[in-house]
């Protein structure tokens, strides 16, 4: 987690402390609710406590972290509330966002979308998962930068920070069962975002706003499902049968006669 050796002015120490642990946090390689000491930090970056304690106060304000008394900062949770409150919120300002680009976007706004959902299936086929991360939020902030609004725009980008943690839950290879559950996902969220460029270059404010409910529906099915699976692997069923020796015949029948009963 160092920083490059040499001179910096306080700005770009706070500017690099916040890069490197913004992408720390959002890559969940610091995991939701570890703590960072102040001090240990600013001799790991090799800069003084000053300017991470300002990139602290700025991943506080953008909900990353929570500053606690002594100088002791947590990564924020990522719970089932901020789950819930992460899918509400995508639901509500997507929709808003997807309608308002259909209606207002111009032809320089086309092309970053277009590159980015390019940029999201070349990331896709070869399986890197903090490329599909990171490419999908481009995509949907590229959308919003068509939408004509910057107050509406920059909220729907913070709440697409707190997506960057839960996409790894709903694009991670190994939340999946098998690999064709995983691809039938991966090519449906690819189907969509293409769908919705199309319906915003022909200007189709329903369907860009009809693709979005589908979108976030999408996402919260399959984080359920990840949920569910994750549960059931940690719960072993228990039904009061004594298991007979696998060799005798005998005592199995009268085991399943003894469960019909019951």
């Amino acid at each position: 987690m160092g920083l490059k050796p040499g001179p910096r002015k306080r700005g770009e120490s706070t500017e690099a402390v916040h890069r490197i642990l913004r992408d720390k946090i959002l890559s969940l390689e610091l995991s939701p609710g570890q703590k960072i000491e102040e001090a240990g930090l600013a001799a790991l970056c090799g800069v003084s406590r000053t300017p991470v304690r300002e990139a602290l106060f700025r991943l506080a304000s953008e909900g990353l972290v929570v500053l606690l008394p002594n100088r002791v900062t947590q990564v924020a949770q990522l719970d089932l509330t901020t789950v819930h409150d992460y899918l509400e919120g995508i639901d509500l300002l997507q929709r808003a966002i997807n309608r308002w680009a259909a209606l207002r976007r111009k032809d320089e706004h086309l092309e970053p979308i277009r590159t980015t959902a390019a940029a999201f299936d070349r990331a896709a086929v070869r399986g890197e998962l903090n490329f599909m991360v990171l490419t999908n939020r481009a995509f949907h902030s590229a959308i919003a930068d068509a939408a004509g609004n910057g107050l509406i725009a920059d909220a729907y980008r913070r709440v697409l920070d707190v997506g960057l943690r839960v996409s790894r839950f709903t694009l991670s290879r190994s939340a999946y069962p098998s690999v064709s559950e995983y691809e039938a996902f991966v090519g449906e969220i690819k189907g969509e975002h293409h769908m919705m460029i199309d319906a915003i270059e022909r200007q189709n404010p329903d369907e860009a706003e009809r693709l979005s409910v589908c979108h976030t529906a999408r996402t919260r099915e399959r984080f359920a499902d990840y949920l569910t699976q994750s549960l059931a692997r940690d719960v072993t069923v228990d039904d009061g049968l004594e298991r007979p020796d696998p060799g005798d015949r005998a005592a199995w029948t009268s085991a399943r006669g003894v469960a019909a009963v019951r």
